[in-house]
């Protein structure tokens, strides 16, 4: 009883501190630590892996989710990019978001003769026996995305900071507005835990900030909407939000496509100019709206980013420079808005 406890403590903490990244597909909890849990701080020191000295001899087997929507199209295009970059040789499979198929992907990259495996998982459960049938060929498995179970054997994850992000936007929200801060809540859908800790970061931001400037806060959630990920949901849910509490004078979208749809809300209102609008992704169509006025901020979750600190990592990791990562790495969380958006167009998708 006493180790179950312990477990589902752990289980709870991770959630709350890291959660995993990008358009809302993955609602799991955040892993405590590579190779089956436990809360190490660094994965897989001194693992049996293969050195492989030079990287144009490094095989990597990449094993996509879904290539459905942005986000993971650029994770795609960005693996390529990072192939010819560093010199090593990929292979690429998509499971076409089908977690028995991700698995035919895996035995396939095993059977081609990869040296390592980095997978977005599509399910995070399966992703236990994934993994025990790669560590069982003596393979190492970078995760990259998406949360798997604590059980999964990895070396490391690595994915964007939501809490993080969500905090950074509310700080900057909370230095935007002199008085009253009224918000209302444009989330993706119930029990899902990248919205679950972008809000929850936002709120903490501005909470934060606020204190820290003030010693008081003076600010109120006055609704909360769902919309499902996507501008017309966001659309719709804005509408009823500024009907239900007309005094809003702030939307927090936990995606930029609802932020799009609440962007077009706010104007078929007509309270463009009172209603300040923000949200995460750093998607190019954002990016686009905060350089014509009509969106304020975006935390920056970048697939590219993502992508190419994980290859970094993996690179390291297998040529030998250095064996001693820890089992979950963040994204530096970042934020765009009409000070800075110049300089942002690097890492937009």
């Amino acid at each position: 009883m006493k180790k179950t406890k312990l477990a589902v403590l752990v289980f709870v903490l991770a959630c709350l501190g890291v959660v995993f990244v990008a358009c809302g597909d993955d609602a799991a909890p955040a892993p405590t630590g590579g190779g089956g849990g436990g809360g190490a701080v660094a994965a897989d020191v001194g693992a049996p892996h293969a050195v492989i000295e030079n990287v144009s001899d490094l095989r990597v087997g990449f094993s996509i989710k879904n290539r459905h929507n942005p986000y993971l199209i650029a994770m795609y295009e960005t693996m390529q990019e990072e192939a010819r970059r560093h010199g090593f040789q990929l292979s690429t499979r998509n499971a076409g978001g089908d977690a028995v198929q991700q698995q035919v992907d895996v035995e396939s990259l095993i059977a081609a003769g990869v040296d390592v495996i980095v997978m977005d998982a599509q399910d995070p459960v399966a992703a236990i026996a994934k993994s025990e049938y790669i560590a069982s060929h003596g393979i190492p498995l970078f995760l990259m995305n998406a949360t798997v179970d604590p059980a999964s054997i990895f070396v490391t994850l690595i994915q964007s900071n939501n809490v993080g992000l969500g905090s950074a936007v509310g700080e900057w929200v909370a230095d935007q507005i002199d008085g009253d801060i009224r918000i209302g809540l444009l989330s993706g859908n119930p029990g899902n835990m990248v919205g679950f800790a972008r809000r929850n970061g936002f709120i903490q931001g501005i909470s934060e900030r606020q204190l820290a400037t003030m010693n008081s806060t003076n600010f109120i959630i006055r609704s909360q909407g769902w919309g499902n990920w996507s501008a017309e949901g966001g659309l719709s849910a804005a509408e009823d939000m500024l009907v239900a509490a007309p005094d809003i004078n702030v939307i927090f979208a936990e995606n930029d496509a609802k932020a799009m749809g609440a962007i077009t809300a706010v104007q078929n209102a007509g309270r463009a100019g009172e209603v300040l609008v923000v949200g995460i992704d750093g998607m190019r169509d954002a990016l686009e709206m905060i350089q014509d006025g009509h969106y304020g901020a975006t935390g920056v979750n970048s697939p590219i980013e993502l992508v190419r600190l994980s290859m970094n990592v993996m690179v390291d990791y297998m040529t030998g420079v250095n064996r001693n990562i820890p089992s979950l790495i963040n994204t530096t969380p970042g934020i765009v808005h009409g000070g800075n958006v110049g300089q942002s167009w690097d890492l937009a998708f």
